[in-house]
């Protein structure tokens, strides 16, 4: 589904009425038809008519909450009072509004006629709103951009605002689960959630998995399925270590796991690998959770939800692009990069390079050769995503609620590394040293959702419109 933006336009009635501006109206629609026009280039568009007293703004945002619009959009054709911008936005409910200061003409001229000036007078009233909305709306947030009808850049700062607006809205929607519980095999305090905090900020819903779940749901895998995964498996990847005994244990858990996240609904979903996981179910459901990052899940490891919501928001902003779940693993400061990623179905398969075959591999801690019977310890997708620009995001658990914090840079073009998992290469646009301090000062969590595409400016307006808090760390 396309987002889709509310459109509030329009001018107090009196200098068409009573001013001998009767053809006022007309001209500012030609106007408004080119926003409109330029709009649904990509989005979806309502637009309830023009609007000249309180009473017609009231009926216009009552209109945009019953379409459940995701942004409304206020351009004030010519000159509005506060009045009516007051009555449209009480009655907008959680609709995020954005007041777009533009004007018909490009630029003024001696030759202006009446009408013509009348196209130009909505500057007023967009100057003197954020002024009245402090005053009046204190709590309101709201989003501003200035520029033509017609301009690239204003353009694109609305589909900025309109993008994590639908972000927002869809996150409250979302369905998030434990399975079964955040990682207890470590003490790795940075990624204890904060269950309540996180639905007091997000609204995002929040659920329990168990691994009795994933057991139930293996049994229940027929022998015909398992047969088909395994093939795909040896025909799609290379398989280095693990034994076909192994990748048919592997593709039994990715069905289980599969059919269990789809029956729960879920959007996204944090796995502990261990303890309990691996003894119970045989290995690590790597396979499965690399299958599920390509059918537009959340994955994390270890029970992470702040990179998982982190993820979903990515996930959003890029159009529905897989999300890699990534960790600094080493550094080059010579090549000013750092190799990340994380053992085991952190990433879809579809996000590999190009021209490259992913592997299977065993976990990278055992040392299989030469030893007979072995107990499994996981098949683990091995490859590099590709090259290009990425965007990384975290949330820090702060003293006053979870906080952003944001890294961009580009994913570097290289082979892939035998490390036995995903893993992305990742050059800041900053030097290391900078990168890093710029970590300690802020504080993060070592766990990052990373997409490939720079969508910097519409996180920055997921933070503002959550009225959370956000630290660049490039």
């Amino acid at each position: 589904m396309r987002t889709k933006i509310g459109l509030l336009s329009g001018g107090i009635e009196q200098y068409w009425k009573s001013t001998g501006m009767k053809t006022l109206p007309q001209v500012l629609q030609q106007d408004i038809d080119q926003l409109i026009h330029a709009l649904k280039k990509e989005f979806d568009v309502v637009y309830p008519g023009f609007a000249g007293n309180e009473e017609d703004s009231e009926r216009i945002g009552k209109i945009l909450k019953k379409e459940e619009v995701d942004m409304a959009l206020m351009y004030h054709a010519t000159y509005i009072e506060d009045s009516m911008s007051l009555a449209f936005l009480d009655e907008l409910g959680d609709i995020f509004p954005v007041l777009f200061h533009s004007q018909g003409p490009r630029k003024f001229s001696p030759q202006d006629s009446l009408v013509d000036a009348g196209r130009f007078w909505g500057n007023n009233s967009t100057v003197q709103l954020p002024g009245t909305l402090k005053r009046l709306r204190p709590t309101l947030r709201f989003g501003y951009v200035f520029g033509g009808l017609g301009d690239r850049r204003s353009l694109e700062q609305i589909g900025e605002y309109a993008r994590a607006a639908s972000t927002v809205k869809k996150l409250a929607r979302s369905k998030f689960a434990f399975l079964p519980h955040r990682s207890n095999a470590a003490a790795m305090y940075d990624t204890f959630p904060d269950e309540a905090m996180m639905m007091s900020q997000t609204k995002i819903r929040i659920d329990y998995l168990y691994i009795q779940d994933l057991i139930a749901g293996m049994k229940k895998v027929p022998d015909v399925d398992v047969d088909a995964l395994t093939t795909e498996l040896y025909e799609k990847y290379e398989i280095i270590e693990p034994s076909e005994e192994e990748v048919r244990l592997a593709a039994r858990q990715a069905i289980a796991l599969e059919r269990l996240v789809k029956e729960k609904q879920l959007d996204a979903v944090g796995v502990d690998t261990g303890p309990g996981l691996i003894p119970y179910t045989g290995m690590i459901p790597c396979v499965g959770m690399a299958r599920l990052i390509d059918q537009g899940i959340v994955v994390t490891t270890e029970g992470d939800l702040s990179a998982a919501v982190s993820g979903l928001i990515l996930k959003e902003l890029s159009g529905g692009k897989p999300i890699h779940f990534w960790e600094h693993l080493a550094f080059d400061e010579e090549n000013n990069c750092i190799l990340g990623g994380h053992e085991g179905g952190s990433a879809g398969f579809s996000m590999a390079k190009s021209n490259t075959r992913p592997r299977l591999r065993n976990t990278q801690y055992i040392n299989f050769e030469g030893i007979p019977g072995a107990p499994y310890h996981g098949v683990i997708p091995e490859f590099i995503t590709k090259p290009g620009p990425v965007t990384l995001l975290t949330l820090y658990r702060g003293p006053a609620g979870y906080e952003m914090r944001l890294a961009s840079g580009e994913s570097v073009d290289m082979d892939p590394l035998p490390v036995h998992y995903e893993h992305t290469v990742f050059r800041p646009r900053i030097p290391l040293r900078e990168y890093f301090e710029r970590m300690a000062r802020f504080g993060v969590c070592h766990h990052f959702a990373l997409v490939h595409a720079d969508v910097a400016s519409e996180v920055e307006k997921v933070a503002y419109i959550l009225g959370m808090r956000l630290e660049q760390l490039t």
